[in-house]
């Protein structure tokens, strides 16, 4: 009887140290695989999983192209200096240097292509074959026929840039363009000196307190420093308008810095700034764009809503301001 009970009590601690054993066992080997699953998640994520940075064509992209390209004491030629021209708006105006009917000065320009829009640039499905990228890499079929790698002569773009434009074409090639702003995209151009110019403001500004013997001929009785100025147009009371929203074009802001003349006004210098250096198209297009948008003052308001009190009648039918506030031309 004695023996018997000893061997259970044998037999029990056998069996007890046997299902301590296996959980123990379970246990780290449970913890050491979700270990290495989490692990091998973890890893999978890092490699496939991970989301590119998104990229924006307002801050990214498009600078890339309305800037040159430095490398040590070499520029390159700005994009847009070449490749600007009217696709998607329209313009009576003949584009300066424009080349291969391509702009490259806004998103939609892009996207419109080559070739007077019909040779698309952007692939988002295989960008691979996109052939702004194949550009800016010297890669493509037809790059052996002659010198196609761009920036024409180099310096060309650096591999992080042109990766970052591969990556914008990837993640869809998303627009974010914002609406045309008043204080940022149009007054700089028209009081600060463009491409090495004589601002325009410097001759057109609102001067309506001068006499007649302190206003130049060649001011035009306009305003260029303000919405209101612009949007009150010129030669005073007469009111020439300077924008003309259902025709952008048309405006004869725009005219003025495309140097677009009538027959009867050929022999005469109307070309703005005067004297050069000129606006390119990529910052005439600027101001048509805001103008094609509504010609929006500085917080959004309508052309309805400006001030143009000060649009009187001009001495001598000239002047710098947008009216004659005296109105007798002593």
């Amino acid at each position: 009887m004695h023996r018997n009970k000893k061997i259970y009590s044998i037999f029990f601690f056998v069996i007890l140290a046997t299902v301590i054993s296996a959980t123990a066992y379970y246990r780290y080997g449970n913890a050491e695989e979700h270990s290495q699953y989490e692990h091998a998640k973890s890893d999978v994520k890092n490699r496939s999983g991970k989301k590119s940075k998104k990229i924006s064509f307002t801050n990214d992209i498009l600078p890339l192209f309305v800037e040159p390209q430095k490398r040590g004491g070499e520029e390159s030629v700005v994009c847009v200096r070449c490749h600007f021209t009217s696709l998607t708006i329209e313009s009576s105006g003949i584009p300066e240097n424009a080349f291969a009917e391509f702009s490259m000065g806004s998103f939609a320009d892009i996207m419109a292509g080559a070739d007077a829009g019909t040779e698309p640039i952007i692939d988002i499905e295989d960008p691979d074959i996109s052939l702004l990228l194949q550009r800016l890499e010297g890669k493509g079929d037809d790059m052996a026929a002659g010198d196609a790698r761009m920036p024409y002569g180099g310096p060309f773009f650096k591999k992080n840039k042109i990766k970052k434009i591969r990556t914008w074409i990837e993640q869809g090639a998303i627009d974010d363009t914002p609406e045309p702003d008043f204080n940022s995209d149009v007054l700089p151009l028209l009081t600060k000196s463009v491409n090495g110019s004589i601002p325009c403001s410097l001759c057109h500004y609102n001067n309506n307190d001068a006499s007649s013997k302190e206003r130049s001929p060649a001011q035009a009785c306009m305003d260029l420093t303000s919405w209101d100025g612009i949007i009150s147009g010129a030669d005073g009371i007469e009111h020439e308008e300077l924008v003309d929203i259902e025709n952008p074009s048309n405006s004869l802001l725009i005219q003025r810095l495309r140097g677009q003349v009538t027959e009867e006004e050929k022999e005469n210098d109307h070309r703005m700034p005067y004297g050069g250096p000129y606006f390119t198209e990529y910052e005439i297009q600027k101001i048509e764009r805001w103008i094609a948008s509504g010609a929006k003052g500085p917080k959004g308001e309508d052309p309805s809503e400006a001030d143009i009190s000060d649009a009187g009648v001009c001495p001598e039918g000239s002047g710098s301001g947008s009216g004659s506030g005296s109105g007798s031309g002593e």
